[in-house]
């Protein structure tokens, strides 16, 4: 009875240990943040902390060197405690700016620029005096749109007083006719008045015409080309004045510039053949054509412009009114919110899927204790993958083949009477039998320094596990307790220690002892296996790579099947 109670006992302490370890793994496991082990504190100053909370990142060129960890309020301004890897040295001169990735959400990030070297580091002052002094802000969305409605508005008002200035019963333009009128009525006033004058004065422009018919016979040729010039411009400016006219009414139909046109043929009509600047005139020349094209461009430029105005203004309106999505978007906090928290969860979950790594696993153990028919000692292979979301924690998923397979002892118990006893005869037999089985591994492991800890499934049963990484990785000692439950009841657990060395990239070689706390044990049977249980030496050789297309594969599937199942 004793060796079975100190069994038990040292059954009990190694399950205590597992699970102590076990504990103490998953108790200390920690997502992301920053400690103040491995990052320093600074202090920065905002006017407006809209879109910044508690763990928003601070990054440099789109990297994450830091995060928020707290806001409060110092004299009417947002006073942030950041947090800052150690690996990333910032300098008094350093600049932090605020900025909204995306216009319709509302969380704002920090993006950080170092300073220059010659600058003293904020780490080497002391914690109080460590602040940002340079920090731009971002202009918010609302104010955006608050400035664009004061510049519709204020075209708006241009708009209109030009409308007025033309159109009113105080126009300017009825003013300048009416002054002409008045101009020509005092014109006729003096030349009744000044009649001998006049006649002077027409006398005298006879001899100046004179004078000019002697010039233009002596440079005739020169004139003609003064006057052809002459006419360019006169017509370039009549184009240009008709395009104010027809943008200043509205851009009717009719002339170029959008006044009312004469009688198709109308003497200086335009566009009537032979008018100056209508097609294939005498005047109408390459420039002219140019000036007539701008200014068509110009009055259809100012009618786009209205009729975007318009809209922009009645588009102002139902976001403000909060009407269309993007209102809602913006006038409604709660939704912005739920959309920003949607958003960044997925992307969260796409940036775990691009970072995850999928190591493909093949290993196999040749057996020394494990004869075949042949006489060869046994191989128990391995095959699995390994999923890496993170560098220091991964899943396991391995197919065993193991040449020891599984024992099944089965006891009958057989009772039987001979005729004319008195007492009834029992036969009670007992068959173990052997079975070579596939069994699967499930584990789930997490590393803390040097030393990784895993739990799960271990060949189709519960266990334990731990690995000690030394020499930079290239050495791996690991352990494993699993199947605490046997046909046998005076056996400990399955205990089985390796070492693996790395010596090239992708391939390594192992060897250990595997189940070494129990003694050997000869099998019943004459032509059965030479240790049934027991300690067994092994050796062998693994590889491993890493699969991008099986990590493709297995993110599409999982894609299918959350969309078959939303459906």
């Amino acid at each position: 009875m004793k060796p079975a109670v100190n069994k038990a006992l040292a059954v009990g302490v190694l399950v205590a240990v597992g699970l102590a370890a076990f504990l103490f793994a998953f108790t200390f496991f920690k997502k992301g943040g920053y400690s103040e082990t491995d990052s320093y504190l600074v202090y920065a100053r905002f006017s407006d902390a809209t879109g910044l909370t508690w763990k928003s990142k601070v990054q440099i060129a789109g990297i994450q060197v830091g995060e928020v960890s707290k806001i409060t309020l110092d004299k009417n301004k947002a006073l942030l405690q950041i947090r800052i890897d150690r690996s990333v040295p910032l300098h008094t001169d350093a600049c932090l700016y605020k900025s909204f990735p995306s216009a319709l959400l509302p969380d704002a990030l920090l993006e950080v620029i170092a300073g220059s070297d010659s600058a003293p580091l904020l780490s080497s002052l002391p914690e109080a005096e460590r602040e940002i002094k340079c920090v731009r802000e971002a202009t918010s969305v609302q104010q955006l749109l608050d400035s664009m409605a004061k510049i519709a508005s204020d075209v708006q008002l241009v708009t209109g007083d030009l409308a007025k200035t033309v159109q009113g019963d105080q126009g300017s333009l009825r003013e300048i006719v009416e002054n002409l009128a008045r101009i020509t009525r005092q014109v006729d006033q003096v030349v009744a008045q000044n009649r001998d004058s006049l006649t002077e004065l027409i006398a005298n422009t006879r001899d100046f015409t004179a004078d000019l018919r002697e010039i233009s016979a002596r440079d005739k040729d020169r004139i003609h080309s003064i006057l052809a010039n002459v006419d360019e411009l006169t017509a370039r400016l009549k184009v240009a004045a008709g395009s104010l006219q027809g943008i200043l009414d509205g851009g009717g139909a009719g002339a170029p510039g959008g006044g009312p046109a004469g009688p198709p043929g109308a003497p200086g009509a335009p566009g009537a053949p032979g008018a100056p600047g209508a097609p294939g005139a005498a005047g109408a020349t390459p420039a002219v054509a140019s000036q007539q094209a701008q200014a068509k461009g110009v009055q259809q430029a100012v009618a786009r412009l209205n009729d975007s105005l318009a809209r922009l203004d009645q588009l102002l309106a139902k976001v403000q009114e909060g009407k269309s999505v993007a209102g809602r978007l913006l006038t409604d906090e709660k939704m912005g919110r739920q959309l920003g928290t949607a958003v960044e969860g997925v992307s969260d979950y796409v940036d775990r899927l691009q970072k995850m790594q999928i190591e493909v696993q093949l290993r196999s153990e040749w057996l020394l204790n494990q004869s075949v028919e042949d006489g060869r000692p046994g191989a128990k292979v391995y095959f699995g993958a390994k999923l890496l979301p993170r560098p220091d924690k991964y899943y396991l998923l391995e197919v065993v083949s193991d040449p020891r397979g599984v024992d099944t002892v089965t006891t009958d118990t057989i009772t039987t009477r001979t005729p004319g006893s008195v007492g009834d005869s029992t036969t009670v037999t007992t068959r173990t039998r052997h079975e070579d089985k596939v069994t699967f591994s499930l584990q789930m492991a997490k590393r803390y320094g040097p030393v990784t800890f895993r739990g799960g499934v271990i060949e189709s049963s519960g266990g334990l596990g731990a690995d000690l990484h030394l020499m930079k990785d290239r050495l791996q000692i690991s352990t494993s307790l699993y199947q605490f439950s046997r046909p046998y009841q005076d056996v400990f657990p399955r205990a089985k220690v390796w070492a693996n060395y790395n010596f090239l990239q992708h391939f390594y070689v192992t060897t250990g002892v595997d189940d070494f706390l129990n003694r050997w044990r000869s099998a019943a049977s004459p032509d059965g296996r030479s240790f049934n249980i027991g300690t067994d030496v092994f050796f062998g050789a693994g590889l491993y790579f890493t699969d991008d297309d099986l990590k493709t594969l297995l993110v599409s599937g999982a894609g299918s099947a959350a969309s078959g199942a939303s459906k």
